[in-house]
């Protein structure tokens, strides 16, 4: 009978933290197509991106990626696309 309960809730574990994945996913497309949409209608640059370009050109690419996540708080791989997108 305990291992149907644990089943159960590794069962349900598993479907939580998938459907958590895929909003995450869904988010960061629509953040994309949002910067995207902003850049059209030209919308005032955001300040952090002047600020990320002296830092890639003085230290590199890796601490303008991490300054981004510091002040946006965008994982890793959001990060490095908002600094890629920069160039």
């Amino acid at each position: 009978m305990d291992y149907i309960i644990l089943c159960v809730i590794i069962l349900y574990i598993t479907i939580i933290a998938n459907k958590i994945d895929l909003l995450q996913k869904r988010i960061t497309h629509m953040n994309s197509n949002l910067i995207k949409i902003a850049k059209q209608i030209g919308v005032p640059k955001d300040p952090l991106d002047d600020e990320l370009k002296i830092i890639m050109e003085k230290d590199g690419k890796i601490k303008a990626i991490k300054k981004c996540r510091e002040v946006t708080g965008f994982g890793l791989k959001e990060a490095k696309d908002y600094v890629d997108n920069l160039k």
